[in-house]
C-alpha cells in the first residue's frame, strides 16, 4: 500500500483513517474510521470518483476539529485564549 500512489479508493480511504487517527490522538480510531465513512456515503453519487478521497478528508478534518475544539493550526480553545 502506497499512501502517495493507493491503487484503489479503499486503499486511499484507509491512509485518510490513519492519517487522521494520528493527527486526533484524543479520538478513538473507531470514531476517525466512522466519520470517514459517513463522509465517503455523502460521495455516493459521484461521478467523478479520484477526488473523493480528498474530499472525504477534508470534511471529517473539519468536523474532527469541531469535535475536539483545535482550530486550523492544530491549537485547541484553551491554547488560542490563553495566546489571545
Amino acid at each position: 500500500m502506497s499512501a502517495t500512489n493507493p491503487s484503489t479508493e479503499y486503499e486511499a480511504l484507509l491512509h485518510v483513517v490513519a492519517r487522521l487517527s494520528s493527527r486526533f490522538r484524543s479520538v478513538d480510531e473507531d470514531v476517525v474510521r466512522d466519520i470517514v465513512i459517513e463522509e465517503f456515503i455523502a460521495f455516493d453519487g459521484a461521478w467523478l470518483r479520484h477526488y473523493v478521497p480528498v474530499l472525504v478528508e477534508g470534511r471529517a478534518l473539519r468536523r474532527l476539529r469541531s469535535l475536539t475544539g483545535r482550530d486550523s493550526s492544530g491549537r485547541n480553545d484553551e491554547t488560542l485564549a490563553a495566546a489571545g
